[in-house]
């Protein structure tokens, strides 16, 4: 899918343009004498019904001297549609229409100024996912990514469940890997109660879809496709635009790389149904069974392969700790285990291109083509 799109677009006029004629908001600085100078359009946010896009006038006023004055927008063409970018569109015309139309309905005395052959494109975010077992399983797989390069293709350091690959000032292609269930998480919570919460728009079957899943997001800028014969005009890369061959030959080097790289998986599943098989509680009165004592038990192992053996129990109470403890190596493990437990233990060898296995048809889910 193109998760982002960012368009440029020149004047059709440039001798005649006028910054001030436009009805764009604009900022400057007030002299000694009150006069206002160096006018300028700073980049915006132009609402729509489900989302934002981003708007910016580049004059290029006597003070930066340039006779081709411009208008750039960018967008997530899935959240401009439908107010989330879990899944989308590949088309590149029907991704760029959506922009174009926000522009023209928020700022139609700018778009009857421009040049619409010009517009071109400056650069474009792919996305494709695959899937792991688990959302834990899925942030595993990408901090273990970290560790991985390949010639040009190298790691930068990221965050929790997120892996980058290429220079953050490359001209040319940057890559992202990333955990879609805990970026979604993070969107929901930075913006709820905000006039336009968009948690009406990530339902519990969306959300549900998003567990375990792997982003592979390719940026690709005006240069990479410039060096490749392919036209960065919108009217001409429309008609051969292939998001598919482009993100594979963009991430190529980052998958061959992947080819004989193992990580350790570890198996938390089974450490939580031996618990549960070793210490049900059943509740006398309502003659329900409850897992309260395995789940807590559960919660300090993976603490403790987190964070280590003595920092749990500087924040577990003694005796829960103790508990815990007991529990633990009732289901196998000895003392000596848990102290010295690095994440590998109860760990499976897994290659890791076996969570880089990337299937196009399946890149929407059922209930989105029942609709």
């Amino acid at each position: 899918m193109i998760d982002m799109l960012e368009l440029r677009c020149f004047f059709h006029e440039p001798d005649s343009f006028r910054l001030d004629r436009l009805a764009v908001p604009l900022i400057g600085s007030i002299d000694p004498q009150g006069e206002l100078h160096s006018l300028r359009h700073a980049w915006e946010s132009v609402p729509s019904s489900f989302s934002d896009m981003a708007f910016k006038v580049f004059d290029f006023n006597a003070e930066r001297p340039n006779p081709h004055p411009f208008i750039a927008i960018k967008a997530s063409p899935a959240k401009l549609a439908q107010g989330h970018n879990v899944y989308g569109s590949d088309d590149l015309g029907e991704c760029a229409l959506t922009l174009i139309e926000l522009l023209h309905a928020a700022y139609p005395q700018v778009s009857d100024v421009l040049d619409y052959s010009s517009w071109e494109v400056a650069e474009v975010d792919i996305t494709y996912a695959s899937w792991a077992r688990s959302a834990r399983e899925a942030k595993q797989f990408i901090n273990a990514l970290c560790n991985v390069s390949n010639g040009q293709t190298r790691a930068r350091t990221g965050f929790d469940g997120t892996a980058y690959f290429g220079k953050k000032t490359s001209r040319l292609k940057k890559i992202k890997v990333y955990d879609k269930l805990s970026e979604v998480v993070q969107y929901l919570a930075a913006r709820k109660g905000s006039k336009n919460d968009p948690a009406k728009y990530y339902t519990q079957a969306l959300l549900d879809w998003c567990v375990g899943m792997i982003r592979w997001e390719a940026t690709l800028k005006s240069r990479w496709f410039e060096r490749r014969g392919i036209p960065t005009n919108l009217i001409e890369m429309r008609k051969i635009f292939d998001a598919q061959a482009y993100w594979t030959e963009a991430t190529a080097d980052l998958f061959n790389a992947l080819e004989g790289e193992n990580m350790n998986s570890t198996k938390d599943e089974d450490v939580l149904a031996k618990l549960k098989a070793g210490f049900p509680t059943y509740h006398a009165r309502s003659g329900k069974l409850s897992y309260a004592k395995a789940n807590a038990a559960y919660r300090s192992y993976l603490a403790i392969k987190e964070r280590g053996y003595k920092h749990t129990q500087e924040l577990t109470p003694k005796e829960t700790f103790r508990r815990h403890i007991e529990m633990l190596e009732e289901c196998g493990f000895s003392k000596a285990q848990l102290q010295n437990m690095t994440g590998n233990q109860g760990a499976e060898i897994v290659p890791m291109i076996r969570y880089a296995v990337v299937e196009f048809r399946c890149q929407f889910p059922d209930f989105s083509k029942a609709a």
